[in-house]
């Protein structure tokens, strides 16, 4: 019994993620809109980017970036995950661009997911079962 708990707590270890970034709530990303959403409303809406870039005509873009990285279980079996293993990736993008004057010249939105996989399961489909768990806080 001791051995198969800590066969249990091993493979639960093991079964590891990989995060980047912070998921955005996508209603949240809905509600800015062009010509209207100032860059202090984005702000309270969505929060602050990863990263910001300046152009040379006084345009601001606010960048956000998640991305997600799932092994499959079978990853960790012996022998069995070289052929059967892999992982799901989720990811989302989200690009507001600001005039000169801070209000909203352009959003670009993305997300969406796709999966890896190893031998017979390369080129699997993914699976996308929770795009909206892990949101970033505001």
């Amino acid at each position: 019994m001791r051995r198969l708990l800590a066969l249990a707590l091993t493979a639960t270890l093991l079964a590891g993620c990989a995060t980047i970034g912070r998921k955005l709530d996508q209603a949240s990303v809905n509600k800015i809109k062009k010509g209207e959403t100032t860059r202090k409303e984005v702000l309270k809406l969505i929060g602050s980017p990863d990263q910001m870039t300046r152009d040379g005509n006084g345009n601001v873009t606010f960048s956000y970036m998640y991305v997600r990285a799932t092994a499959k279980p079978e990853t960790y079996i012996p022998i069995v995950g070289a052929f059967a293993g892999g992982a799901n990736v989720q990811n989302q993008m989200v690009m507001v661009t600001f005039g000169p004057d801070g209000v909203v010249k352009d959003i670009i939105s993305t997300y969406g997911a796709t999966e890896s996989g190893m031998g017979a399961t390369a080129g699997s489909k993914p699976d996308l079962k929770d795009v909206e768990t892990n949101k970033r806080p505001k």
